[in-house]
């Protein structure tokens, strides 16, 4: 039995199909069971439970040989880091060491140090720390920006109505990797032995600044977009302000931030040559993938 935490975000619809198809009891702890079953199917097991609250992962953990960790408190609407990514992960390594798992893997992200600008960074690196420390057989994988996600704010809208928004001044190169590629590594490293108490650093095949993504979804959308760039002093302005009165949002601006200013590429050279049965997916790929969603007809206008 695989546990996996994490599981309806863009990550997790990829991953437990994957596991699945493997014969494989898969089980998403989950604090909505409903919305889980809409984004899931019926195949997964589904166990009620909220990381942040330790007495309810005893539960969901049940029978479980490994673990798999994709859950993020950043986001709109969302705990926090601090809450989830280091506190629910703590919480869940705890867990798991007392119920006997035997694998443990954790969704990190690329380029996390305690010292960086981020605290998302900051808060996954203290949770790799806590599972380095642990008794449990385990794996990190760091990912880098997904490209389903950054594909959905920036080229969403262009698709949409013609519009784009920028964080920035949108020249400052970032990797991008598909959350379908990410799945595939953590299915390895669920499995592959060779993988046991390592770090995986993982990324996409390309660099792209913000502008060049915004290219791409204009030529995927076959129409050219108003672009309306956000400027950094605004956009730390913006956090200041908002810090206080939603700190989730201070949180997300905070990313736009980072996009512009923090090195965030990635040579996926040494990856491709040590797994090669592994085709890392374009951006171009996603984006048209996309668009071909967007425009294709719903079931009422399908029919007349």
């Amino acid at each position: 039995m695989i546990l996996v935490a994490g599981g309806t975000g863009h990550l997790g619809v990829e991953l437990v199909p994957l596991l699945t198809a493997r014969g494989i009891p898969v089980r998403v702890v989950t604090r909505d069971p409903d919305r889980a079953r809409q984004r899931l199917g019926e195949t997964p097991q589904l166990a009620k439970g909220d990381a942040r609250n330790p007495h309810t992962l005893e539960a969901a953990l049940k029978g479980v040989d490994a673990v798999v960790s994709a859950m993020t408190g950043f986001g709109p609407g969302a705990p926090g880091p601090k809450a989830v990514d280091y506190e629910g992960n703590l919480n869940l390594i705890r867990a798991a060491e007392a119920a006997g798992v035997r694998r443990f893997v954790l969704v990190s992200i690329h380029g996390a140090t305690a010292d960086h600008a981020m605290e998302l960074w900051r808060m996954k690196y203290r949770a790799e720390e806590a599972l380095r420390a642990s008794q449990l057989d385990w794996v990190i994988v760091r990912p880098n920006a997904y490209m389903e996600l950054w594909a959905e704010i920036v080229a969403g809208p262009i698709f949409k109505d013609g519009k784009a928004t920028v964080f920035g001044r949108g020249d400052n190169p970032v990797n991008f990797n598909s959350a379908k590629d990410v799945a595939s590594f953590v299915e390895l490293a669920l499995f592959d032995p060779d993988l046991s108490r390592t770090i995986l650093s993982i990324g996409g095949p390309e660099n792209l600044t913000l502008n060049q993504l915004v290219g791409q979804a204009e030529r995927a959308a076959g129409r050219k977009a108003a672009v309306k760039h956000v400027p950094l002093p605004m956009m730390r302005l913006m956090s200041l302000v908002m810090r206080p009165l939603k700190p989730d949002v201070a949180a997300m601006i905070q990313g736009g931030i980072a996009f512009d200013t923090v090195d965030m590429t990635f040579d996926a050279g040494d990856l491709r040559r040590r797994f090669p049965q592994i085709e890392l997916t374009r951006m171009a790929d996603v984006l048209a993938r996309q668009g071909a969603a967007t425009t294709a007809p719903t079931s009422a206008e399908s029919s007349h």
